[in-house]
């Protein structure tokens, strides 16, 4: 993989970290999703009248991939009601590029040696930072099989989108138009269920929704056209280098601690990505 590319995944990482930090710092994860979606899709709408349309063969991907997207919201709901967000959120994103590459192995896709050492370092990396939830007495048996199944969810539409960006013809049309789609299914639910307390919380934390949604739209913009560039399994570890960034956020930003173990999970993921370059 390419320094260059790698540096743009970085820097989707680093983007992914903005958004999932604006809905941590709402008072209800699943609304805070609802908005992230709205916000994406609004600015998707500026974008889409000046592209192509995706080539036909990457709608069945497309299909695919939204209705992942809609388990994938009900999956984090349950991870979130039974354990606490960074645990769950760091499990999740630590085991599903893991998954990734084990499916991409068993489908036969080849892969270098030091393509798998960075993956797994990566990981690594990212799931050292269970460590001090499960020390601090935040882990649940429940919680975390939640989490473990909304990685084998993400990991579904990982493979959706790479492949769907491959064969669309033009990767930012193609992640422009999940967003658009994307943005009806949970808001619309939420508005038929929800829409007493959903409204208000909408109305109060709109432009919260919108700064992170356009976060995500250029993260996942970005992871997509990484992966018609490289192995999917790559770009899907090198952009869960998120969670790091979150961390240390939380630690220049929010005076969260510094801790041995946050040093650790920092040197293997430098080590991964060391290996991927």
């Amino acid at each position: 993989m390419s320094f260059e590319i790698i540096l743009l995944i970085l820097l989707a990482a680093l983007l992914h970290a903005s958004w999932n930090a604006v809905i941590k710092g709402g008072s209800n994860k699943l609304y805070e999703t609802g908005l992230n979606c709205f916000g994406g899709g609004v600015g998707v709408l500026f974008i889409v009248p000046f592209l192509p349309f995706p080539a036909l063969e990457s709608l069945k991907f497309l299909a695919g991939s939204c209705t992942v997207h809609i388990a994938y919201y009900l999956c984090i709901a349950v991870a979130y009601r039974n354990v606490d967000m960074s645990f769950a959120y760091t499990i999740m994103r630590g085991t599903a590029p893991l998954l990734t590459s084990v499916f991409m192995l068993l489908s036969g896709h080849e892969m270098p040696l030091a393509g798998w050492l960075g993956i797994l370092c990566l990981c690594a990396g990212v799931l050292t930072l269970t460590r001090d939830n499960i020390k601090n007495g935040k882990f649940n048996i429940n919680g975390a099989l939640a989490a473990v199944g909304t990685a084998v969810v993400i990991m579904g539409y990982t493979l959706f989108d790479g492949y769907g960006a491959r064969a669309s013809g033009n990767p930012i049309s193609y992640v422009c138009w999940l967003y658009v789609i994307n943005t009806f299914p949970i808001n619309v639910i939420l508005l038929l269920r929800q829409r007493k307390t959903y409204i208000p919380y909408f109305c109060n934390r709109w432009k919260h929704g919108l700064f992170g949604g356009l976060c995500s739209l250029g993260s996942y913009g970005v992871a997509l056209w990484a992966m018609t560039k490289a192995p999917i399994a790559m770009v899907a570890a090198l952009r869960e280098t998120s969670v790091i960034f979150g961390m240390l956020l939380a630690v220049f930003f929010l005076g969260e601690k510094f801790s041995a173990v946050k040093l650790l999970a920092v040197v293997l993921v430098a080590t991964g990505i060391f290996f991927m370059h």
